[in-house]
């Protein structure tokens, strides 16, 4: 009974996928505003190329409407010729299936033991199923780590490769094994290779996506692209974009953006929330547990080199220069199809998409992370692979070799008992310029910083809560080799931190305003019926300060705290305030538009809940108002968070029918 009832979904699934049976075409000279179009309205975007062509996946019924609106396509990509160039199953002379690439991984170790060494960093998501459709799918997600002493997480640089996030794009695993291949072979025979393995620690997760990637290579839908995410939770797996989702548009920083979509049937569906996915937490887990400070992940295909931010076309990352420098050097190595080079770029300059792997590896962490669109389709012809993963190798070790030089690097300690120490690394110039990346920290385990930079001389800060900040002028930076600036912080004097805090317009005493420093593990105290508060055991330095009290405008100041300056005066003054913190909205809120406001934890700019938009689609809107009886002038403020089409959609602010301020892209 099971072997007929497994039958029949096979033939479920196949009749399902001839009917939709879908193809590439071309729109070649395409207008700007025709990339804006298929972006608004949903459709599967496989490449684009500015001024040259836009490639989209659609099925016949697709190309008639579109050929009836005036678009001249062609064809360049059938079902038929993809099934075609894979030729699963034949080592190098096609495409790896899962079972090849374990074994091969497997071989590996056990032939170079002494810098190989094969890691499980997570399950997919087929493996967390027990429905029958998933049998098959218990994949779990490979990580295999070169280095010369392989067991032992040492004070080196960090370098990652990924391949295959998207299922339909297996030439991304191809390339992530050659150069794996590539290095482990040239061991002890090619010296720089020897240097690198000896002196950094590099990582391959060359199949994130091993699910998709066996609906792909089994030819059942050589079109998909998500992971296998049961979406409408009917324990089989759906042909078509039912199911599944977008792991490049599911890490967690800016999820849920521009460019994705929260609709499960859509190709880029960013999934429930950001890090949903297994497979995600997976790379996350690699990203924040070990010191990398570059990497590249695999796609196809468009022969460009992107970099950070992605999320909107007006964030620049603080290090865009660097960034940028990278991308041109490696581009220019890979030879393009039509003659010349890859076009690097950055990533929303195309057209923005949020939670990539780049935007998180560089955000959260400061990783130098790269995507590579690979060659001129997803599938290329197998007779091709050998070819393109050779033309892909000198940039793989451009990337490789990048903090070798133009690299501020050194240690943290403490100056007393030289612990290590996890510092913030703060260069004038650089991290005070840009769109908002966390901070960059030394490794917490050896204290050890790199900050790949553009040539030239710097100031330079390091500083951590209980210790004396230092800071550095003058710092060179040459592409000769690195700079190595070690430092040790001096441990500093807990001050008691006193003060008042009064009304500003009747100079009364203010009972019960808090106060907090922000970014410290010191706790937020009250204030007495005096108005009087007291912060005990506040080490010196310069901060925040954070004055609150429900009925009055909140006061964010900076002060320098010191055994000579530890007494601060603050005063409030009345105003009207809504934080959103009771988990529901005040009755004085009304709500207008195809979809109303609601109440989210999903990134508050503090405390627990934040307002944001309804979803909504093309030509709709989202509103939410108030209306205040005033007796006396004042000021409106408001904390604000933007991820939006650039220049297309915008947050917009009036009082009174009086547009006030709008805001797009990556506004905060």
């Amino acid at each position: 009974m099971k072997k007929s009832a497994l039958f029949i979904l096979s033939l479920i699934w196949i009749c399902s996928a001839l009917s939709q049976e879908r193809f590439v075409a071309r729109i070649n000279s395409p207008q700007v505003t025709d990339l804006t179009i298929f972006l608004k309205t949903g459709y599967d975007i496989a490449a684009f190329s500015p001024g040259k062509y836009i490639d989209l996946v659609i099925n016949n019924q697709e190309f008639q409407n579109l050929t009836a609106q005036g678009f001249s396509m062609t064809v360049t990509q059938t079902e038929n010729q993809l099934k075609a160039n894979l030729i699963v199953g034949k080592a190098l002379a096609g495409y790896r299936t899962y079972a090849d690439l374990y074994t091969e991984l497997l071989n590996i170790q056990a032939a170079h033991p002494s810098i190989c060494k094969l890691y499980d960093v997570g399950d997919s998501r087929g493996k967390e199923y027990s429905a029958t459709a998933y049998s098959n799918y218990k994949h779990e997600i490979w990580a295999m780590k070169i280095s010369d002493n392989v067991a032992i997480e040492e004070d080196e640089p960090c370098i990652y490769y990924m391949g295959e996030h998207h299922a339909r794009e297996p030439i991304g695993l191809e390339v992530a094994m050659y150069v794996l291949n590539y290095i482990v072979s040239n061991y002890g025979i090619n010296p720089s290779i020897t240097n690198s393995v000896n002196n950094k620690q590099i990582w391959f997760m060359p199949l994130v996506n091993p699910n998709g990637h066996k609906v792909v290579t089994d030819e059942a839908d050589v079109w998909w692209r998500k992971n296998i995410r049961d979406n409408n939770a009917n324990s089989t797996i759906d042909a078509g974009t039912t199911d599944g989702v977008d792991l490049n548009r599911n890490y967690g920083w800016e999820w849920g953006g521009a460019g994705t979509s929260g609709d499960p049937t859509d190709i880029t569906y960013s999934g429930p929330y950001g890090f949903s996915e297994p497979e995600t937490v997976a790379m996350k887990n690699m990203v924040d547990q070990h010191h990398f400070v570059a990497g590249i992940t695999y796609h196809s295909y468009s022969e460009l080199v992107l970099f950070p931010y992605g999320y909107s076309t007006d964030a620049f990352a603080p290090d865009h220069t660097s960034l940028q420098a990278l991308a041109v050097s490696m581009a220019n190595t890979i030879p393009s199809a039509g003659g010349g080079y890859y076009t690097p770029d950055k990533s929303s300059g195309l057209y923005p998409s949020s939670g990539t792997t780049d935007d998180y590896s560089y955000g959260q962490r400061g990783v130098f992370s790269y995507t590579i669109e690979i060659g001129t389709q997803f599938i290329p012809p197998s007779t091709q692979i050998s070819s393109i993963c050779a033309d892909n190798l000198q940039a793989a070790l451009i990337l490789l070799n990048r903090v070798d030089q133009s690299t501020l690097t050194g240690i943290v300690k403490n100056a007393n008992t030289l612990v290590p120490l996890e510092a913030q690394v703060f260069v004038q110039g650089i991290d005070n310029t840009g769109a908002y990346r966390a901070p960059y920290v030394s490794d917490a385990g050896f204290g050890r910083y790199y900050r790949m930079l553009p040539d030239g001389n710097y100031t330079v800060t390091f500083s951590l809560y209980g210790y004396l900040s230092q800071t550095f002028t003058n710092v060179n930076i040459n592409n000769i080799a690195q700079t190595i600036l070690n430092v040790n912080l001096v441990p500093a004097q807990a001050v008691t931190v006193t003060g008042t805090v009064t009304d500003l317009n009747t100079g009364l005493p203010m009972p019960d305003a808090t106060i907090q420093i922000l970014n410290t593990p010191v706790s937020a105290v009250t204030t007495n019926s005096a108005g009087e508060y007291l912060l005990n055991n506040v080490m010196e330095g310069t901060f925040d300060f954070k004055v609150s009290k429900q009925g009055y405008s909140t006061i964010i100041q900076q002060c320098v705290v010191s055994p000579i300056y530890h007494q601060f005066n603050f005063q409030m003054q009345e105003s009207t305030a809504w934080s959103f913190e009771s988990g529901t909205f005040e009755q004085q809120w009304t709500f207008g538009g195809n979809s109303p406001w609601v109440i989210t934890t999903e990134t508050p700019y503090d405390g627990l809940y934040c307002s944001r938009s309804g979803s909504i689609a093309d030509n709709q809107t989202s509103t939410m108002s108030i209306v205040l009886n005033l007796t006396a002038s004042g000021m409106a403020t408001f904390f604000r968070k933007v991820s939006s089409e650039a220049n297309y959609d915008y947050l917009t602010f009036y009082i009174d029918a009086v547009q006030q301020g709008q805001w797009s892209g990556g506004a905060r």
